[in-house]
């Protein structure tokens, strides 16, 4: 639009609409609102470019492997890694202002030093665990997220911090407890903090918030080692820092798909949330174990002060109700060491209400999915109980008839709702 404009300020000028000083006000006004961001194709298949040639050379190194002796070997294997730091030098001299350049660069010393480290590993017969590996790939790698401002590597980092968690914790038997997969995500997130200070609108962004949050609900299940059913709280309350974290105003503002935390965070809450609602985990709930665990209260902690400083900022009844679950689930876990039934059957009307308050949201800001993602919600929680209550299938088929033609009549309303806000009326 604007180079259209731009194109006719000549001829509009010719024809005296406009004087020549509005022209170049308008000249000086799009020049300076012109967007820097660069070609996504560009960047993108550079990244895939830097990619492909770091595993075709590692490809034709292994192909003649055996023929190689020791020094040729270590030579290949280093020489990856010394033509990625070249690579990265000249980018910070002469091309720093390139994303595609600075991007593809980082992702193939990234890679080249997984390759150096396994290589010589081989070559010198030194004995270890994938687990070891991957901590000193990620402990040499994250630097390249900040010395080349690389977002690529930033995202192979969080997926290979992950991978070492999942391997110590899951994988690798006996099962160990990834401390330092905390301390590897607290390195990453100033790198996400900038991105969210600078460069909001980008599809890094969105990429990062997704797979922080994914990686956090993978690796967050290694403290059910020992935590056992504390585990499923500790879960709640990282679900509601999601929630929390998706509510803040810049991260809000975008479109929802590229809200990573407030879909993992409601999804993850409301499928819990599902699970309490059987007597299983009520049955088997005990105090003493959450005296001592501590990824509960830090966690519940951390919760709790940022719902306070969102509340304040955006006002507590703005919030999402989902928001304060952890508190919700905390007071009925303290009933529950009583009666087990009493928070089962409460943890019913929580979901009922939160299904409600979904679909109203839904209404209020004419998105369908809303709507639809709140019928949802009421629709497992009977798909739920249609396994564990006695009631006549003549019961069970009126409420799933019932859900069905709410959906319906939901949906049309909607529909109905925007075509006459787009033809400028009102519908009762």
């Amino acid at each position: 639009m604007s180079k259209t404009i731009l194109k006719e300020l000549p001829e509009l000028v010719e024809a005296n609409v406009i004087p020549e000083e509005t022209a170049d006000r308008i000249r000086a006004y799009y020049a300076q609102k012109e967007d820097p961001t660069p070609n996504r194709l560009i960047i993108v298949f550079g990244i895939l470019g830097a990619l492909l040639v770091a595993l075709g050379i590692i490809l034709i190194v292994a192909h003649n492997w055996d023929d190689f002796s020791k020094p040729v070997r270590l030579f290949f294997a280093l020489l990856p890694m010394l033509a990625g730091q070249v690579l990265c030098g000249y980018t910070l001299i002469r091309k720093q202002a390139s994303v595609a350049w600075r991007e593809s660069a980082s992702a193939f010393l990234f890679l080249s030093l997984a390759a150096a480290i396994a290589i010589v590993s081989q070559v010198y017969n030194i004995e270890g665990t994938l687990a070891g590996f991957l901590f000193i790939w990620m402990l040499l790698g994250f630097p390249i997220i900040y010395i080349m401002q690389s977002s690529i590597t930033s995202l192979l980092y969080i997926i290979g911090i992950t991978w070492y968690a999942s391997e110590l914790s899951y994988f690798h038997y006996p099962y160990e407890t990834a401390w330092w997969y905390w301390g590897f995500l607290a390195l990453v997130l100033p790198h996400y903090y900038l991105l969210y200070r600078d460069r909001i609108a980008s599809n890094f962004f969105t990429f990062h918030s997704w797979l922080l949050a994914i990686s956090v609900t993978i690796v967050l299940g290694m403290f059910g080692n020992w935590l056992e059913e504390i585990i499923t709280l500790v879960y709640i309350n990282a679900f509601c820092i999601f929630i929390l974290i998706g509510q803040w105003e810049k991260i809000a503002a975008r479109r929802l798909i590229n809200n990573g935390f407030l879909i993992v965070g409601s999804l993850g809450l409301i499928s819990l949330l599902l699970f309490l609602s059987f007597d299983v985990f009520w049955e088997e709930a005990g105090s003493t174990r959450l005296l001592h665990a501590y990824p509960f209260w830090i966690s519940f902690i951390g919760a709790g002060a940022l719902l306070v400083m969102l509340g304040q900022k955006l006002s507590f009844a703005k919030l999402n109700v989902k928001s304060y679950a952890f508190i919700a689930i905390f007071i009925l876990y303290a009933i529950g060491l009583g009666e087990p039934f009493i928070p089962q059957a409460l943890d019913n009307i929580i979901l009922f209400v939160f299904g409600v308050f979904t679909i109203r949201d839904g209404a209020q800001q004419n998105r369908l999915s809303v709507l639809n993602y709140g019928l949802l919600i009421l629709t497992a929680l009977i798909v739920c109980r249609f396994f564990d209550l006695d009631m006549s299938f003549v019961v069970r088929g009126l409420l799933f008839v019932l859900v069905g033609s709410g959906f319906f009549v939901a949906n049309l309303w909607m529909v109905r709702k925007r075509k006459a806000e787009n033809n400028g009326t009102t519908i009762r």
